[in-house]
């Protein structure tokens, strides 16, 4: 299964605690598990598909329409209409969750 994978809010969550972000606690579950490829507007993109072993990266906002099975992306309801997916979540915990 082929999913784009957003970086900040969703791969990366805010801790108030620590007011930095860290990595979602399935980020690499989901990682080891599924074909992840990054789909983020996030400057560090590259850097984050080195450390994670992502299977490819792409740029959000690009003219290119990525295609996959599932978008996880905490904003999915901005981004639907610049991918084609079958099935959307704005989890990684509610994507694992349904798909057990």
């Amino acid at each position: 299964m082929k999913i784009l994978l957003d970086i900040d809010d969703t791969a990366l969550i805010y801790n108030k605690k620590l007011k930095a972000y860290e990595e979602h606690k399935r980020l690499k579950e989901l990682l080891l598990k599924y074909d992840v490829v990054l789909y983020s507007g996030n400057p560090d993109i590259e850097l984050y598909y080195n450390k994670w072993g992502a299977k490819g990266y792409l740029s959000k906002g690009g003219e290119y329409i990525p295609k996959a099975d599932v978008l996880i992306d905490n904003n999915a309801d901005l981004h639907i209409h610049d991918v084609e997916v079958f099935k959307v979540y704005k989890s990684i915990s509610s994507f694992l969750k349904y798909n057990k």
